[in-house]
C-alpha cells in the first residue's frame, strides 16, 4: 500500500506541474491531433473522480467510527484517495486539451478551467494530509473540494447543455402559465405573447451572456433598449423597427435573424410581433384594451384556447441522443419545436425503404406526428405498420403504389389531420372510407382516379375538410413561382478520406445538377441521381431545375480534406487578438467557422496579409493546400487577393510550388464562406510556407466607418 501510495503521489505530483506548465504558456501551446483526440476524452473520464471523491468521504467517516477501525477499511480508504488524486488530475489535463481546441468561449469556460485546476490540486493535498493532519482538517478541505467539483460540474453542464440548464424544468413550469390562460382578453400581450416567443427562438444568442451584436432581449426594457445598431423597436412602426426587418428578411439573407440552420419563427409568430410593434409595443398592455384586427384576432384565439386532440395527451420528450442516432443520410427525423415534444419524420424518396426503416423509428413514435413517406416503395401491406405510430398528425403518401385497400389501415390513427394521396393509385372507394374520419382537415387527391362526384359528396358529408383535387397548370407562362434551394447532407464537411453527399429531393419532377469546381451549376452539370462520395476538397454547388418553375437559388457547400499531419505550426504575422482566436491550432482543428465574424474558429488579419510556416514531421509528398475563408464584404471582410504556396526540404531551400490568384467579385453580396484550392506538381517537402494576400483596399458600393480597415478571415487548411 506504501508504495502504491507513494507512486500515485509522485505520478499525481507530476501530472499537475506538467499542467501548470501548460497554463503558464497557455498561448504557446500548439495541440498535435492525437491530443486533440484525447482532450476529447474528458467528458468520459471526468465522472470517475467525482464519484470516488463522494465514495473517499463516506470511507474517511467510516474509518473514524470504532466499528470500523480496521487495516482494511484504511487501506480501502487510501486507495480510493490515490485513485481520486490521480483520476481528478488526469480529468484537469485532458480538459486543458480540449479547451485548447477552442469550441468554448465565454466565462462559464474560464471559470470551469480554474476551479477544474484547484479541484486537482485539492485532491493532491488531500492524498497528501489523509495521514498527517487531524480529521477536522481533511473534513475541511474534503468539504471545500466537494463544492468545487459541484460548482465546476454545474459550469460544464452549462458549457455543453446551454444556459440555465439545470434550471430549465422550473424556468418551462414558470412559462407554461401561459398556456392556463384560455381567454385572450385577459393576456397581457408582451409578457404572455411576445416574450415566450422571442425566448423560444431568440434568446440562446441574445441573453446576458451571449449578447450578439449587444442585444439582450430578456426582459421588456432590454428589448425596447435595442443594441449596438438601434433603433431595435419604434413603437407604432415595426416596418422601421430592426427586430421586425430582420425576422422578415429572406431565410438565404445574411442579415436574417435567426440565423439559417437555427430554429426560427413561424409566420404568424411574425405577424403578432409586427402587430405588437404597430399597436404601440407597451410592456403591460392586455390584448382586450387593444382595438381587435380580424387576422390578429384569429391567431390570439388559437393561442389561448383551450387544450384539445393531441395536446391534451400526456407525451414526453425524446431523447436527443436517439433522435440524432436515428438520422442517416436516408432518413430525417428532428423535433418540430422546442416546447413541445412532436416530432417529423422524412423518409421520402427511398426506393429502398423496407419495414426496419419504420420499426427502428419505434422507439420516438408516441412523439412522431408527421411522417412523410413521398416517392418511396411503400406498398398497401406496409400502411398497417403506420397505426403504431398513434399519435400521426401529418401523413404524406404521394406519388407511391398503394391502393384502396392499404387505405383502410389509417382509420385507426385518430389523430389525422392532414393526409397527401395525390399520384396514388386510389379510386373513389377511399373517398367513401375516408368520409367517416372526423378529424381529418386536409386531403390531398390529384393525380388519382377519383371521381368529382366523390369528392362533391365527401364535402357535403364534411364541409370543414379542405379537399385538394387540382394541381397549378405549370405550362401556364405566368407561373414563375421559384423552386426551393436544395438541401444536402453530408456526413462530414471536414472529413479524412471521403465525404458522403445526400441531396434531398422534392416530390414531383424536380433535378438537381451539381458541380465540384465552385463553377455554378446548370442543366449540362452531373445530374444528381443518389449519394456520391467526394474524395478531395471541393466547392460544391447544387441547382434545382424543373420545367415551367424558375430555377432555384444555388447551394454551395465547403468540402475540405483533412490531409497531412503536421508537427507544427509558425505565424510569422500575427493575426488580430481581440476579434481572431486565441490559438494557431484552429487552422487544422477540423471546425469550420460560422457566418458570424466574431466566431472564434478564424485568425483575421486587418491591413496585412497571412505569413505562416508550418512544419511536417517528415519529407512528404504534397500537390494541393486548401484555405477557407470568410467573406463579410459590409464589415470589410473579403476573399484574399492571392495564395501562394512554397515549399523544401528546409527552411533555406524553400521554392514556389503554386499561387492561385482570386477574381474579386462585382457588386454587392452577402456573406459566405468561400474555399481556395491551389494545386501543383507533387513536390517532397518537410517545410511549407502560406502566403495569403489582403486585398488591402475596401470594395466600392458600400458604406464603411472611418476605422474599417481590409481584413482576410481564415479558419481552415489542409495539405494534401
Amino acid at each position: 500500500m506504501i508504495r502504491f501510495k507513494q507512486f500515485t503521489l509522485n505520478l499525481v505530483i507530476f501530472v499537475n506541474i506538467l499542467l501548470a506548465f501548460l497554463l503558464i504558456f497557455e498561448e504557446k501551446v500548439q495541440l498535435p491531433i492525437p491530443f486533440q483526440v484525447t482532450g476529447r476524452m474528458h467528458p468520459m473520464i471526468l465522472h470517475f473522480p467525482i464519484v470516488l471523491l463522494f465514495a473517499g468521504i463516506v470511507m474517511y467517516w467510516l474509518k473514524s467510527r470504532k466499528s470500523f477501525q480496521n487495516q482494511a477499511v484504511y487501506e480501502i480508504t487510501q486507495y480510493v484517495f490515490c485513485l481520486y488524486a490521480l483520476g481528478s488530475a488526469l480529468t484537469a489535463i485532458v480538459g486543458f486539451f480540449l479547451y485548447k481546441e477552442g469550441s468554448y468561449t465565454g466565462d462559464e469556460i474560464f471559470f470551469h478551467k480554474w476551479i477544474g485546476v484547484a479541484v486537482s490540486l485539492m485532491a493532491m493535498l488531500i492524498l497528501m494530509l489523509t495521514e498527517k493532519s487531524s480529521p477536522l482538517i481533511v473534513y475541511g478541505i474534503l468539504g471545500i473540494n466537494a463544492v468545487c467539483v459541484s460548482l465546476t460540474g454545474h459550469l460544464g453542464s452549462e458549457i455543453t447543455h446551454g444556459k440555465g440548464f439545470l434550471t430549465e424544468p422550473i424556468r418551462k413550469q414558470r412559462e407554461a402559465r401561459i398556456s392556463q390562460i384560455e381567454n385572450p382578453d385577459s393576456a397581457i400581450v408582451f409578457r404572455d405573447v411576445i416574450q415566450p416567443i422571442l425566448n423560444e427562438k431568440c434568446l440562446n444568442c441574445h441573453n446576458a451572456k451571449r449578447a450578439k451584436g449587444d442585444f439582450v432581449i430578456d426582459t421588456y426594457e432590454n428589448v425596447i433598449m435595442g443594441g449596438e445598431n438601434p433603433p431595435s423597436i419604434v413603437a407604432g412602426k415595426a416596418k422601421e423597427s430592426l427586430v421586425f426587418k430582420y425576422l422578415s428578411l429572406p431565410l438565404d439573407d445574411s442579415l436574417h435573424m435567426p440565423p439559417n440552420g437555427k430554429l426560427q419563427l413561424e409566420a404568424d409568430e411574425i405577424k403578432l410581433i409586427g402587430w405588437w410593434i404597430n399597436a404601440g409595443a407597451n410592456a403591460m398592455e392586455k390584448y382586450a384594451m387593444l382595438p381587435k384586427v380580424d387576422s390578429i384576432h384569429s391567431l390570439m384565439v388559437l393561442r389561448f384556447q383551450p387544450k384539445k386532440g393531441l395536446d391534451l395527451e400526456d407525451i414526453s420528450f425524446a431523447d436527443q441522443s436517439t433522435i440524432k442516432e436515428l438520422n442517416n443520410p436516408y432518413r430525417t427525423v428532428q423535433q418540430i419545436a422546442a416546447t413541445k415534444p412532436y416530432i417529423a419524420v422524412f423518409l421520402g424518396t427511398k426506393k429502398d425503404l423496407s419495414s426496419k426503416d419504420l420499426t427502428e423509428l419505434h422507439p420516438i413514435r408516441d412523439q412522431v406526428t408527421s411522417i412523410d413517406l413521398g416517392n418511396s416503395n411503400v406498398h398497401d401491406n406496409d400502411l398497417e405498420d403506420l397505426t403504431k405510430f398513434k399519435h400521426l398528425q401529418k401523413l404524406h403518401l404521394q406519388n407511391i403504389p398503394i391502393g384502396d385497400d392499404g387505405i383502410r389501415h389509417l382509420k385507426k390513427l385518430r389523430y389525422l389531420e392532414s393526409l397527401n394521396l395525390s399520384g396514388t393509385n386510389i379510386s373513389s372507394k377511399t373517398i367513401d372510407e375516408i368520409s367517416s374520419w372526423k378529424n381529418l382537415r386536409k386531403l390531398y387527391v390529384y393525380n388519382t382516379a377519383v371521381s368529382m362526384e366523390s369528392i362533391q359528396t365527401l364535402k357535403t358529408a364534411q364541409p370543414d375538410l379542405e379537399v385538394y383535387n387540382t394541381q397549378f397548370d405549370l405550362t401556364d407562362s405566368l407561373y414563375t413561382v421559384q423552386l426551393t434551394t436544395p438541401i444536402s447532407k453530408i456526413d462530414s464537411s471536414i472529413f479524412v478520406h471521403h465525404a458522403t453527399v445526400t441531396i434531398k429531393q422534392s416530390r414531383g419532377n424536380v433535378k438537381y445538377y451539381f458541380t465540384l469546381d465552385g463553377t455554378t451549376p446548370t442543366s449540362q452539370s452531373k445530374p444528381y441521381t443518389e449519394p456520391f462520395q467526394v474524395n478531395q476538397s471541393a466547392e460544391l454547388k447544387v441547382i434545382a431545375l424543373k420545367e415551367g418553375w424558375m430555377d432555384s437559388k444555388v447551394a454551395t457547400f465547403l468540402l475540405m480534406k483533412r490531409g497531412v499531419t503536421l508537427q507544427g505550426i509558425t505565424m510569422e504575422t500575427k493575426a488580430d487578438t481581440k476579434l481572431s482566436a486565441k490559438k494557431d491550432s484552429v487552422l487544422i482543428d477540423g471546425k469550420q467557422g460560422s457566418l458570424n465574424r466574431e466566431d472564434k474558429a478564424y485568425l483575421a488579419f486587418f491591413n496585412q496579409d497571412l505569413h505562416a510556416v508550418f512544419q511536417l514531421p517528415r519529407p512528404i509528398t504534397i500537390s494541393q493546400f486548401t484555405i477557407s475563408f470568410l467573406e463579410d464584404p459590409e464589415q470589410g471582410v473579403l476573399a484574399p487577393e492571392f495564395v501562394e504556396v512554397w515549399g523544401g526540404a528546409s527552411m533555406s531551400t524553400l521554392i514556389k510550388l503554386g499561387k492561385k490568384d482570386i477574381v474579386p467579385a462585382s457588386g454587392k453580396r452577402p456573406t459566405s464562406k468561400g474555399l481556395i484550392v491551389v494545386q501543383f506538381p507533387g513536390k517532397g517537402v518537410k517545410f511549407i510556407r502560406l502566403k495569403v494576400k489582403n486585398p488591402g483596399r475596401l470594395p466600392s458600393g458600400y458604406t464603411f466607418q472611418k476605422s474599417t480597415k481590409a481584413s482576410i478571415f481564415i479558419d481552415e487548411v489542409a495539405i494534401n
